[in-house]
């Protein structure tokens, strides 16, 4: 994960926001390598990332001040391995009464972000 990853992370949230599947500082996003990971901030806005919003540490040791999905993204990693993970929010996708660490918009894990976010917004054109 090095510093070109940002522009990764810029595509990937460009176009989640481009699509209406996040706004403001709704979503997430997440590459790993097994040990390393790299997350947006929490309370960042992905159409807008800076080299501020995307923090890196290790899996076992993830950085302070990570997106408050952190925990979901970890056990995505646990069960999926090595990889990237999307996190949206479709319109109707967040459940009343949720609360802050409980699941909630579209996730999706895959080989990178481009193919997470791809993810994402295929399941969107499916649920149509």
């Amino acid at each position: 994960m090095g510093a070109g990853d940002l522009s990764e992370f810029r595509s990937a949230g460009r176009t989640l926001f481009s699509l209406g599947l996040v706004k403001a500082s709704e979503g997430n996003l997440s590459v790993s390598d097994g040990e390393r990971l790299a997350i947006t901030r929490s309370g960042c806005e992905l159409a807008r990332l800076t080299e501020d919003d995307v923090l890196h540490g290790a899996l076992d040791a993830p950085p302070a001040g990570s997106s408050s999905d952190l925990e979901l993204h970890l056990a995505m990693y646990r069960e999926h391995g090595p990889g990237a993970v999307a996190h949206a929010h479709p319109a109707g996708s967040v459940p009343a009464g949720w609360a802050e660490g409980e699941p909630h918009g579209t996730y999706a894990h895959a080989p990178t972000l481009s193919d997470a976010v791809s993810a994402l917004v295929d399941r969107e054109r499916e649920r149509g």
